[in-house]
């Protein structure tokens, strides 16, 4: 009798374990919920489709979510990729979810380990959602000719928060020189509809006495070609010969054609903000060109990533081969949290140790911050820009 009384208590205990251990997620498990504005009909599931053979490899309706109620869905999977691409829908791509979190119907990233809450507002055909409109004064051009041929010309953003023609001599003016042209003030042109927004974020600034001075904001298209993109950015010839560019090129023109220019914005601070490879750019010309920018602005830089599916960048190399040379101060560096966000991090904590190493101050020299909750993306950068610009600009000018 107490052989039996004791194996019962032992199988007890074994399928005790076992149910503990299924309640605990997998190493390769995704798990994401959906909530929606507005209750589903009866008939309705959700699915989630994407790059893998698993979720059907964009075929609309890979895997179906759970419904919990007619807002509430989720669906946890063992992932056989530990990356992947994916999208929401009803089914259908007429029925494709737009995700708040991104604003658009942008490609989302999982990764194995992922628990994440989105929030599907709309469901219907693909469309590019504008959010945001042009504040102040602005006008485009051609970028000058490169003499070297190698980087083409393309459209140049200049923008001030009131018609700088009619300004007064005396007014001062500070020079914010930006990549992506086409994403920071304008959400027409926006790659997803949706705008840095630094436009608002200057004018409030300096409406709310943040800070003291005008800026003159330039923004430079990135080429339409992400391949192109990614040379004239990243570390390299082609990367060497954008960053000379920007510097011996295009800063000079700007202070030689406008209203603005001669000893009065020469003698003014000039500052540099990218994101992405973008943000690579803004390293590389913190780590380059010291004597010409007052601060940098680097969004989400993928200095050191390989993604496997084309993104492959190692900025720290070229930086340490010519001996790791000190950053411009103030140098701004963040990051968000999901998505492509989480494979940026390892070469950014590379960088970060590296910048504590050589005796660059963290909260004087430079700072850094995560952001858990934003994707890549401008929504993100969006959000960050109005306070990393208030930092670099007065930290500056003290």
């Amino acid at each position: 009798m107490k052989k039996r009384v004791f194996a019962l208590i032992c199988s007890s205990l074994i399928i005790s374990c076992i149910q503990n251990n299924n309640d605990k997620p997998r190493v390769n498990d995704i798990k994401i919920d959906i909530q929606t504005d507005l209750p589903l009909g009866d008939l309705d599931s959700i699915y989630i489709t994407g790059s893998n053979s698993q979720i059907g490899h964009w075929n609309s309706h890979g895997l179906p979510f759970t419904r919990l109620d007619s807002l509430h869905w989720s669906l946890t999977f063992e992932s056989i990729d530990s990356a992947f691409e994916y999208k929401i829908t009803l089914g259908s791509w007429d029925r494709e979810g737009l995700v708040e979190e991104v604003g658009s119907n942008r490609v989302l990233a999982a990764w194995w380990g992922i628990d994440t809450l989105l929030h599907c507002n709309y469901f219907g055909p693909a469309e590019k959602t504008i959010d945001g409109q042009i504040s102040g004064y602005y006008e485009t051009l051609q970028s000058p000719i490169d003499p070297s041929g190698v980087i083409p010309s393309r459209r140049m953003w200049i923008w001030a928060p009131y018609d700088f023609r009619k300004m007064s001599n005396d007014e001062g003016f500070d020079l914010l020189f930006m990549s992506d042209g086409q994403n920071v003030i304008d959400p027409k042109t926006s790659t997803y509809g949706v705008d840095w927004a630094v436009d608002e974020a200057l004018i409030y600034l300096k409406d709310s006495n943040l800070i003291d001075k005008n800026i003159f904001l330039v923004a430079m298209d990135c080429s339409d070609n992400i391949e192109k993109r990614r040379l004239e950015y990243g570390p390299g010839d082609i990367g060497d010969a954008m960053a000379k560019y920007i510097v011996e090129i295009c800063i000079p023109f700007v202070y030689d054609n406008y209203p603005i220019k001669g000893k009065q914005l020469k003698e003014s601070k000039v500052f540099f903000a990218g994101s992405s490879m973008g943000g690579v750019l803004g390293f590389r010309l913190a780590t380059q060109y010291q004597n010409l920018f007052d601060g940098v602005l680097a969004f989400s830089p993928a200095v050191k990533v390989n993604t496997g599916d084309g993104l492959k960048v190692d900025a720290l190399r070229p930086w340490s081969l010519s001996g790791y040379p000190t950053p411009v101060s103030p140098f701004y560096i963040d990051n968000g949290g999901p998505g492509l966000e989480s494979q940026l991090q390892p070469g950014i904590d590379m960088m970060i140790s590296k910048l504590d190493s050589i005796g660059f101050v963290r909260n004087k020299d430079y700072i850094w911050v995560k952001d858990l909750e934003s994707y890549h993306g401008e929504l993100g950068w969006r959000k960050r820009f109005p306070n990393a610009f208030q930092w670099v600009f007065n930290s500056a000018h003290n």
